[in-house]
Order: structure tokens, then C-alpha cells, then sequence
């Protein structure tokens, strides 16, 4: 009997995660591949000075955050356990000024915001690295002014030896106790919950690829505006106001194809998003895995971004008050370019990562043309080291 030909890491990498379009199952398909395993990142974020017409620092953020996660078989199940420690400085976008000419002058806040963020995350996945597994997740993130808790559950189906359907659900309850906020008269105690659901399917076209199909609505409850943020109204400065529900949709389509010469796996991904307040984005993102010789891999990646702004959105208004407002720059209509490379480097039981981002983002990149300008628009550069081992 002839021996079996063993397949290349991206090819096996490749059809082995091919019903796990939802986060948690994605998470544990390395759990599955080995007994336990440890890591941590350290990652780099940080934000490019305001080059326009501005009032106060123009120094925006940077964040330090370090990762620590461990994965492991417990009682036939695949654990994967994420902790990660954030700091955070710099100044933000307050609020648009009108200048000369109704030239926008964005005033931001002054670089003494500091703040700390802790999160854990936790997932238990029944079968993993199957086409029927189970996925239970839960998480809690604690800042000084927020604090959120979400729990979720996916699953997959085997619908043939080809198809694998998968869902899953989600729900967070967060809490808003912003700092300052008798001194600046911020809102001092809200909440918001959200719900979460998406269905999926993957196909397996052949040997080397495979294609996933999945949609998403989320729909969002309670204080949603920005404490931190104001609009310029008139001759008045108002706090930012929202609607108090938001329900988002999105469609996302994925192609994988793994190349035995070279040694490669092609990740080709589109996501489509629309929601209630007016916004529409559109994301490309391309990347490839290359391996190489003596356990290193290279991953080169782009992405685009496109959106276009919330219906509320001016930078200022120059009339009376609205029912709701805002000019953050977040919900502007604007475009973004980024470029990623990845490096990973196995020995023996370690692997050895490092990786670099440089996202660009400009208003006239964006799909969707608008008139309303979007001073805050942001540029960043992001990097992590990163180190893991894994135990046989």
C-alpha cells in the first residue's frame, strides 16, 4: 500500500478551519492542534500628530498593551484563556469649531488623558478543530469610566462532507460612569446592551479551496452617544447625542486557496456593513502565508476601508439644536489604506512573531462622496513581538 502523501502546513491549516467563521471557534482551532500552549504579545499603537488647523495638543494616542494567552485540552475540550493589560495617553478629538469662511478648526482635549484597561477572555470549545463543534465564550473588560461583560455560544453543522453550516449568539451589557463629570457635566451613570447573531456556511470547493459565507445583525440598546465628546451648534457647544438603538447588518464573504508550490495559502476576504443611523462601509482585505524553509513564515497583507457618515454627522452645525448630533470623526464618511507584514519563525517548541501596521486614513479615499468634512480622520502606525511555546 503506497504511503500517504502528507499535506503542507498551509494546506492543512487551510481545510482544517474551514467551518469556523465565528471569533471563539477561530480561537481554538489551536488548541486542537496541539495539548497546551502559552503566549504573549506586546503590541505598539500609535497615532500620527494633527496636521490641521487645530486648538489644543495635537499629540493624539498612543497604547502599550501586553497578551498573555494560554490554550489547552481539558475534559476533551479545547480552552483558550486571553488576558490583556492596556495603557492608554494622549489627547482626542473634542469637538469642530467654525473658522474663517466656515473653515473647520478641531479643537481636541489636552494630552493628560490617561487611562488603564484589563480584559479576560475565556473559551471552551466541545470537538474543536471539527466540523461539529461547540464554542462557549465569556469575556470582562474594566476601565476606570467603563466596564463590559459579554457571553456568547457558536455552533457548526455538518450539512455534507463539503458544506458545514455554522451560528452563534452573543449579548455584552456595558456601564458608563465617566470621569469628571460633575466638573464638565457629563452624564455620570448609563448603560447599553447589545445583541449579536450570525449564521455562516462553508463550502469546500476542492482540495486547496474553500469559500464562507456569513451575515450578521447586531442591534444596540440604551446610552450610545460619547460623553466625551461635544458639537459645535450655533453660538452654542452641546453634548453629542445619539439615538439610544442602533441595528447593524452585515454580510461577509470569505476565499481561502492553499498553493502546494510554493508552499502558500491565499486569504481573500470582502465585508459589507449598513446600519439604522445611515452608515455604510465596505471592507477589502488580501493577505497571503507564505512558508519557508527552517520553520519561518512570512505574511504580507492590505486592507481598504470605505464608509460613509451617519446621517447626524456635520463637523459643526451652524443652525438651531437637532434631534440628534455629532462631529465625530468616527462616523464621518472617509477612506483607508493599510499595509501589514508578519513574521513568524518556529524553533522546535517556540515560535517567535513580530509584525508592523500602517493604516493611512483621508476623506477623499472614502467610496461614498460627502461634502461634510471630517478634520479628526486619523493615521497610525501599529507593532508587536511576540513569543509562544507549545507543549506536546
Amino acid at each position: 500500500m503506497a504511503a500517504q502523501r502528507s499535506l503542507s502546513p498551509s494546506l492543512a491549516a487551510l481545510l482544517g478551519a474551514a467551518a469556523a467563521l465565528g471569533p471563539a471557534q477561530a480561537q481554538a482551532q489551536t488548541a486542537a492542534e496541539n495539548d497546551s500552549r502559552v503566549g504573549y504579545r506586546f503590541n505598539e499603537y500609535g497615532e500620527d500628530g494633527f496636521h490641521g488647523e487645530a486648538v489644543g495638543s495635537k499629540e493624539r494616542y498612543k497604547v502599550y498593551s501586553q497578551q498573555f494567552q494560554f490554550d489547552t485540552r481539558v475534559a476533551g475540550g479545547a480552552l483558550d484563556v486571553n488576558a490583556t493589560h492596556e495603557v492608554m495617553s494622549g489627547s482626542s478629538p473634542w469637538y469642530v469649531a467654525p473658522g474663517p469662511d466656515n473653515r473647520p478648526i478641531q479643537v481636541l482635549s489636552g494630552a493628560t488623558i490617561k487611562e488603564h484597561r484589563n480584559e479576560l477572555r475565556a473559551a471552551y470549545t466541545l470537538n474543536p478543530g471539527t466540523s461539529s463543534s461547540t464554542t462557549f465564550s465569556a469575556s470582562y473588560s474594566d476601565e476606570r469610566d467603563y466596564r463590559a461583560t459579554a457571553v456568547g455560544a457558536e455552533r457548526s453543522f455538518p450539512l455534507s462532507g463539503a458544506l458545514t453550516l455554522g451560528a452563534g449568539a452573543s449579548f455584552s451589557h456595558d456601564i458608563i460612569e465617566p470621569t469628571d463629570a460633575v466638573l464638565y457635566d457629563r452624564v455620570r451613570h448609563e448603560e447599553k446592551n447589545t445583541g449579536s447573531a450570525f449564521g455562516s456556511l462553508a463550502w469546500v470547493l476542492d482540495k486547496a479551496s474553500v469559500v464562507q459565507a456569513g451575515v450578521q445583525l447586531n442591534r444596540s440598546n440604551g446610552y450610545l452617544s460619547d460623553p466625551y465628546k461635544l458639537v459645535s451648534v450655533g453660538a452654542d457647544i452641546l453634548p453629542d447625542k445619539r439615538p439610544d438603538a442602533r441595528t447593524e447588518a452585515a454580510a461577509l464573504v470569505r476565499y481561502r486557496h492553499a498553493f502546494m508550490h510554493p508552499d502558500a495559502a491565499l486569504h481573500l476576504d470582502y465585508r459589507y456593513a449598513q446600519d439604522s443611523w445611515g452608515v455604510v462601509a465596505h471592507t477589502f482585505d488580501a493577505a497571503c502565508y507564505q512558508h519557508f524553509a527552517g520553520g519561518w513564515q512570512l505574511i504580507p497583507g492590505v486592507r481598504y476601508y470605505s464608509q460613509q457618515a451617519a446621517r447626524f454627522y456635520q463637523p459643526f452645525f451652524l443652525d438651531g439644536e437637532h434631534r440628534f448630533q455629532t462631529s465625530d470623526y468616527r462616523l464621518g464618511t472617509y477612506g483607508a489604506f493599510s499595509a501589514s507584514l508578519n513574521v513568524r519563525k518556529r524553533i522546535a517548541h517556540w515560535e517567535l512573531s513580530g509584525g508592523i501596521e500602517r493604516y493611512h486614513a483621508s476623506t477623499s479615499y472614502g467610496i461614498d462622496g460627502s461634502d461634510a468634512a471630517v478634520p479628526g480622520v486619523l493615521s497610525y502606525t501599529r507593532g508587536f513581538i511576540g513569543v509562544d511555546y507549545s507543549f506536546d
